[in-house]
């Protein structure tokens, strides 16, 4: 009887595992082209939104790519996802500080150009991409 019951349990909680795994899923978006000027406030790009098809989903994990057509050590970022806002090291890079957040909110990066930092005020976000992990 004793072996029955922990057999069940087994079954049970295995079975509750094996759905979360396979419902993982990732979603690759490009990021918009976007002038960044010298400025005193930062400017934040358009949404960008994962599809309908993860709108009932939860992040785990998010990477982001970016290029600006000329350097700019002074560019600072932000990647922000509803009103939580991450500081952007580099234009390269990985996080799960957004794990657990809905993935129906869109994501936006937020610049901003010092002002006095370069004679040619203007950089531009030439390429990038968000890479979204999630599950259902």
């Amino acid at each position: 009887m004793l072996v029955g019951a922990i057999a069940t349990g087994v079954m049970v909680f295995m079975g509750a595992i094996a759905p979360a795994s396979a419902a993982q899923s990732t979603w690759v978006g490009q990021l918009p082209r976007q002038t960044i000027v010298v400025s005193e406030r930062p400017l934040e790009s358009a949404p960008i939104t994962l599809p309908p098809s993860a709108e009932q989903g939860e992040i785990t994990n998010v990477r982001w790519v970016f290029q600006t057509d000329t350097p700019a050590p002074t560019l600072k970022t932000w990647l922000c996802h509803g009103q939580l806002c991450l500081p952007l090291v580099r234009a390269r890079g990985e996080t799960q500080r957004f794990a657990g957040r809905a993935a129906s909110l869109p994501f936006r990066l937020r610049f901003l150009l010092p002002p006095g930092e370069h004679a040619n005020g203007n950089r531009v976000i030439s390429s990038g991409q968000l890479i979204v992990d999630y599950r259902q």
